[in-house]
């Protein structure tokens, strides 16, 4: 049997490699020069430190066992540093603390009240009995709120740890998405709540290395190959070929593969992340990674350090904002400066020796109140053509995890189809 696969991101890489191992012939379409999607090592620019920086700092989490498997398939696993969760967290006035897993690292949590933190227990404890499903109507915050938590409570504890896995605030996120996060990272076995580090370039450690490893299980890789048309099992290219196969997979973000299968897209708002790449011309950032409090830098992460490519005077660092729109409009110069600021306000003193920002508008869909009915499966009504992509119905928010259960989810749509099943 042979299947094209349309999109070279980490949910049509998932399903590729899961046809090629099953013994199909697989032809994947991306139409970028690189693979890897949304995750992405920025082109190399002159004056950039070693390594370019990435389009944002993607970090994972233990409970994602389908991300670490895909890893260890195209040979990755060792670029990734499994560290157990210890997150600083630095408040308006500098002060740290330190969040981590467990009841004693929440009592040792000073940004709150004693009582805050008792209460934060408490509620996770609740959470822990919820159908996510039932709670898709309203906004977390408001169920945390509902279920005893402080606003105080919900912006310096619960956001930290929700707002960069639903890429949206608390307020603003599905309560079934925060339920959801809330059981499978931090009330699951102790190592879900572990830290995945990239310790090497994000495109090194997918698009290229699952690109090389679909090479050599004899599938066929084609770059800047666009789709714009799909006609039965064959693939229309921007340039008029056309390539046919037994099946397809589309796995394209949900306004590319809509336009494709001739749908109408569904209404999914989109969540950007803004990254800002700072060398510094000293060290401001002693951990290799810290949460800043009431601060347009979400999250500072120690680039050289992470990636063992520490510069000779100074530190590189990687700010990271998440679904904060407003920090997406800002023009380059303005925000790297406020960003710097903060950081300096924060941190210590320090000069700016270079900067780079990074943008993706379209990061993830916003799993806002009432998503979860508008995510479709892997089925289109059409036999032999299934859809992937982070924005479908995975159980999973928009993450590295979702996307690649998207793809396996698909590729598993077909080999079950029994004319397909088997493969030959």
């Amino acid at each position: 049997m042979r299947a094209v696969v349309v999109g070279g991101g980490l949910a049509g890489l998932a399903a590729a490699l899961d046809l090629v191992d099953a013994g199909w012939v697989v032809e994947l379409l991306e139409a970028r020069p690189t693979l890897g999607g949304a995750v992405q090592t920025l082109p190399a620019r002159d004056g950039d430190p070693e390594p370019p920086p990435d389009n944002g700092q993607h970090v994972g989490l233990g409970c994602c066992t389908e991300y670490l498997r895909f890893l260890e398939r195209v040979g990755s696993a060792a670029g990734v540093r499994r560290v157990r969760l210890g997150m600083p967290v630095v408040d308006g006035r500098g002060r740290v603390a330190l969040l981590g897993p467990g009841a004693a690292a929440l009592l040792r949590y000073r940004h709150l009240s004693v009582g805050e933190r008792l209460s934060i227990g408490l509620v996770a404890r609740r959470l822990g009995r919820l159908d996510p499903e039932a709670h898709d109507g309203e906004a977390f915050g408001d169920l945390l709120r509902r279920l005893g938590c402080s606003r105080a409570a919900v912006d310096r504890f619960w956001d930290v740890f929700i707002r960069p896995a639903l890429n949206l605030r608390s307020d603003e996120a599905s309560a079934a998405a925060g339920v959801f996060t809330v059981q499978t990272a931090m009330l699951g076995p102790r190592e879900a709540s572990d830290l995945l580090l990239p310790a090497a370039p994000l495109g090194e450690l997918h698009g290229d290395a699952a690109g090389r490893t679909l090479a050599g299980a004899g599938a066929t890789v084609r770059l800047r190959s666009r789709a714009v048309a799909l006609e039965g099992h064959t693939v229309v290219l921007a340039d008029g070929e056309r390539v046919a196969g037994d099946a397809v997979v589309v796995a394209l973000p949900a306004p590319e593969s809509a336009a494709l299968l001739g749908e109408s897209p569904p209404p999914l708002e989109d969540s950007p992340i803004v990254s800002v790449h700072l060398w510094l011309d000293r060290v401001v950032l002693g951990p290799p990674l810290a949460a800043l409090l009431d601060s347009p830098a979400h999250w500072v992460f120690d680039r050289g350090r992470l990636t063992g490519n520490e510069p000779a005077r100074g530190q590189y660092l990687t700010v990271v904002a998440s679904g904060a729109p407003e920090l997406a409009a800002t023009r380059g110069g303005e925000l790297v400066e406020l960003v710097r600021r903060s950081l300096v306000e924060r941190l210590g003193p320090a000069d700016l020796l270079w900067s780079r920002v990074s943008r993706e508008p379209r990061a993830t869909f916003a799993c806002r109140p009432g998503t979860a009915a508008l995510r479709p499966g892997p089925g289109t009504g059409r036999p032999g053509v299934v859809r992937a992509g982070a924005w479908t119905d995975t159980g999973w928010p928009a993450t590295m995890e979702g996307a690649i259960r998207s793809g396996r989810a698909a590729a598993g749509a077909l080999l079950a189809m029994p004319s397909h099943a088997g493969g030959s």
